[in-house]
């Protein structure tokens, strides 16, 4: 009887190692999106459409209020993929940028502006004399940010960090030109939405 509990210890043990192998290994382009800590296409796929969709609410604002939005925009990002071992150099991508531009919105508070309510959150604005240069400190977060996903990848993180650094430099893109074409700004947001919500 002792002898035949062993075994079934020992067995039971095996399929758990076995399990636990499989887990790890397999495909990390495809799974669960809070499995193993690894890279994966759900995660990637969510990641990159809620950054998307924040940063279309924040282009709705009006612009002295959009900074304060694009932080928490990147700070919920941040949030999305904190604490996986495989999307650590994603996570501190989108910490930098949220706290560089936190940063320079804390320096250029407009203390006369009453803060603005947007679904469940509320916005405070930056000075209108400060908006050009916190315009100017918010691209070169995101272009530091786009560094840091870009940097020497490991082959199986490189095409999901590519992806997530496009949607960065697209919102770039779209912050530079939001005082030079805002017709140009509307149309972009238009088709960015169609294609989110029908791509």
């Amino acid at each position: 009887m002792r002898f035949s509990l062993s075994i079934l210890a020992m067995v039971t043990c095996l399929a758990a190692t076995s399990v636990s192998a499989g887990e790890r290994g397999g495909d990390s382009s495809s799974g669960d999106a809070n499995s193993a800590n690894t890279v994966n296409t759900r995660t990637t796929t969510e990641l990159v459409r809620q950054i998307t969709r924040d940063m279309q609410e924040c282009f709705q604002l009006f612009e002295a209020y959009r900074f304060d939005c694009y932080h928490r925009a990147f700070k919920f990002a941040a949030v999305k993929v904190k604490g996986s071992i495989d999307y650590q150099p994603a996570y501190e991508a989108l910490r930098h940028a949220e706290n560089r531009i936190n940063a320079a919105v804390q320096a250029n508070l407009d203390p006369g502006a009453k803060k603005i309510r947007k679904g469940f959150q509320r916005f405070s604005a930056v000075k209108p004399a400060a908006v050009a240069a916190v315009k100017q400190e918010t691209v070169r977060a995101l272009e530091e940010a786009q560094t840091i996903l870009l940097r020497s990848p490991a082959p199986h993180q490189k095409p999901h960090f590519q992806k997530i650094a496009a949607v960065i430099d697209s919102n770039k893109v779209l912050i530079r030109s939001a005082l030079r074409a805002p017709h140009l700004l509307l149309r972009r947001l238009a088709l960015g939405f169609w294609a989110d919500r029908f791509g």
